[in-house]
């Protein structure tokens, strides 16, 4: 709170020292780059000043040769803003802030100008040197007053999700009639949480290790995390529904739970002993003798055990990366550690078709906005246009971005009037930089402190950003109240013009905009299945980032089908890892095994490719004779972990697609 407040009024007295034009345009840029975290406020510092220097070329590009042709100058800007948009929209990485900031930073700087082309470069010039000068002065307040660095809020995140991972797996382990809500969307929100931090590491002056690829892995196994749980689950639920649990399995059990537990509790999650020398002992308990190998009690509890240990072997390895992550002196296992030395950045889910609607939205409000402008003859129209593009680029990648640019209005008529006030009965009477500080202070307080709210956060950079541009801070005092009303209408109007055209264009039934993302999901299973290595690097964290987007839109709408999808979510997760479980196991098996394993999985993407193509699919009676066919062909192989995990898939495939389709 301290650190904005005394990097707003650094930025302000630095602007008015090189007697800049707008040293606003530095006060609102310190509200904008403002985080908790200084290594989150370095990065959107560096991607502000990135984006404003592209958006102020553009601008310098564009007026020149248009000036003199306004209709053609409008559709060169709104395209720039659209274009710029959709690219924003495509990156799923606090990076898109780049392409967005300089959509609407072309119009901001250009259109300003289009009475005194001449001033084109000094204007663009300026812009870049007050917003410099406001990130600069928010990264370094940031970084030396109070600094919380990214490292350790990475480590706190990460812990809090291994403790949350190990309470969900203990308790739906351990209670028979356990059934946890929405893990699927609180998972995905924690995996997501680590993906954008991770993007502020680099940021970071801390000594945290950057270990990008090791977080690429981590959040991959979160992921699994949960189609492994909810496997064994069903797994032991079908071992209860046929009478006691056998003892062999229920010795298995007791000691993972107990570990499991003590990872829920302990005060450092990542201090927790290893379970591999215990559980390795229990599991050749758990296997079944040869003599029973075709009871059907026994095959499921052997079934049961082999997914329990995958799922032990899953939160061991989220162990290890954790600790690896704060300690880059730990070494991996060899099978991880070549895992992790594989491993690429991979985005979360993108939406090209939402981004496409989003920027034509944009595309429309700025032209609106224009229109407006030129056909009224109004002096101030130009910043209609440049809050058009602002409204409609803030908040793009909601299904309905009408309700926030109905609270933006709101904060905007709120912060006008306290503006209006400030500049023509406060600042009339300020002399000097000490008692212009001294009476912003309480305001440049409470708006900083409403940021360090998670709730209050939006509402403080409204706030922040209209009080800076209505206080309008020049070297020297010019007050116009005619001016000042048109600017604040036109603003106003920018707003209602991009309300308007979002409640026309982009309002979406989050419904619908889920069972958009489910083809999606759908159609990267199909690929999967199809892939002839099977090993696509990222794809448990786009299907979980999926699952969290398609649960969080239901959610919204407390739509009733909100449960049934999280079923569906997991049932789908869970094909995914066991398809590719069996091809891992498959390379260690005869290959004439080879057909009929090709045959389920042709199958199974036949079913999902119905499902996204709404074409008929296999019925479940001939995925399930593919998968009996399979299941006898394995039970003649010789015993070996390869044939169990193989079997353990082939059974969790046929109950999940062809017992419960």
């Amino acid at each position: 709170m301290a650190a904005n407040s005394i990097a707003v009024l650094a930025a302000l007295y630095i602007a008015f020292a090189l007697e800049l034009e707008r040293p606003y345009w530095a006060m609102f840029s310190v509200f904008i780059v403002a985080n908790p975290l200084s290594g989150a406020v370095r990065s959107r510092a560096a991607y502000r000043l990135l984006g404003t220097i592209i958006g102020a070329s553009a601008a310098l590009i564009m007026i020149p040769p248009l000036v003199q042709e306004p209709p053609l100058l409008c559709l060169a800007m709104a395209a720039w803003v659209g274009v710029c948009l959709w690219l924003s929209l495509l990156d799923t990485t606090p990076r898109s802030y780049v392409p967005m900031l300089a959509g609407y930073t072309a119009t901001i700087v250009g259109l300003s100008v289009v009475n005194a082309p001449e001033t084109i470069f000094d204007t663009a010039v300026t812009r870049v040197e007050e917003i410099g000068i406001g990130v600069i002065c928010g990264a370094v307040a940031h970084s030396v007053i109070f600094p919380r660095n990214v490292g350790a809020a990475l480590n706190d995140r990460i812990a809090l999700t291994l403790r949350a991972c190990a309470d969900w797996t203990s308790h739906l382990l351990s209670d028979p009639e356990a059934r946890e809500e929405s893990v699927s969307q609180r998972l995905a929100q924690c995996v997501a949480e680590i993906h954008t931090l991770n993007t502020h590491v680099a940021f970071d002056t801390s000594d945290v290790p950057r270990t990008s690829r090791q977080i690429q892995t981590l959040q991959d196994r979160l992921a699994l995390i949960l189609a492994h749980l909810t496997s064994a689950q069903l797994a032991i639920d079908a071992v209860r529904a046929r009478g006691k649990i056998p003892d062999p399995l229920s010795a298995l059990m007791d000691p993972i739970i107990r570990w499991i537990r003590s990872v829920a509790v302990a005060p450092d999650v990542l201090g927790v002993a290893d379970l591999r020398p215990h559980f390795v002992l229990a599991s050749s308990a758990a296997q079944v003798p040869d003599g029973t190998r075709n009871d059907d009690d026994a095959a499921l509890a052997q079934i049961a055990a082999s997914h329990l240990l995958t799922l032990v072997a899953a939160l061991d390895e989220v162990l290890q990366l954790a600790r690896a992550i704060r300690d880059d002196k730990i070494a991996l296992t060899p099978e991880l550690a070549q895992e992790v030395h594989a491993a690429r950045p991979v985005s979360l889910h993108r939406d090209a078709g939402l981004a496409l609607v989003s920027a034509g939205a944009a595309v429309i409000a700025v032209l609106v906005a224009c229109a407006m402008w030129i056909g009224g003859s109004w002096p101030e129209g130009a910043v209609a246009a440049q809050f058009a593009a602002i409204g409609c680029s803030f908040f793009a990648t909601l299904d309905k971005p009408s309700a926030r640019l109905g609270s933006a209005l709101t904060g905007v008529l709120i912060a006008l009037p306290v503006g209006a006030l400030y500049q023509f009965a406060v600042l009339p009477r300020v002399d000097g930089f000490v008692s212009l500080a001294l009476v912003l202070s309480p305001l440049l307080l409470l708006f900083s402190f409403m940021q360090t709210v998670p709730k209050l956060a939006g509402a403080a950079l409204v706030l922040g950003i209209t009080f800076s541009g209505a206080l309008a801070l020049q070297p020297q005092y010019q007050a116009d109240f005619p001016v000042f009303l048109n600017t604040s209408l036109a603003e106003i109007v920018g707003l209602l013009v991009a309300l308007a055209v979002n409640l026309i264009f982009r309002t979406f039934d989050p419904v619908w905009n889920a069972q958009r993302i489910s083809r999606a999901g759908w159609r990267a299973i199909v690929a999967l299945v199809e892939s002839g290595s099977g090993c696509a690097r990222g794809w448990p964290t786009q299907m979980l980032d999926r699952a969290g987007q398609i649960l969080t839109r239901l959610g919204s709408v407390n739509a009733p089908c909100a449960a049934n999808a999280e079923s569906s979510l997991l049932r789908d997760l869970r094909v995914a890892v066991h398809i590719t479980a069996i091809r891992a196991a498959e390379k260690q098996l005869d290959s004439a095994l080879a057909p009929r394993l090709n045959a389920i999985r042709h199958a199974i993407a036949c079913i999902y490719r119905a499902r996204w193509q709404k074409t008929s699919a296999p019925t479940a009676a001939t995925l399930a004779s593919s998968i009996d066919d399979g299941i006898a062909a394995l039970n003649l192989q010789p015993r070996s972990a390869s044939q169990i995990r193989a079997l353990a898939g082939l059974a969790a495939l046929r109950a999940d697609l062809a017992e419960h389709p």
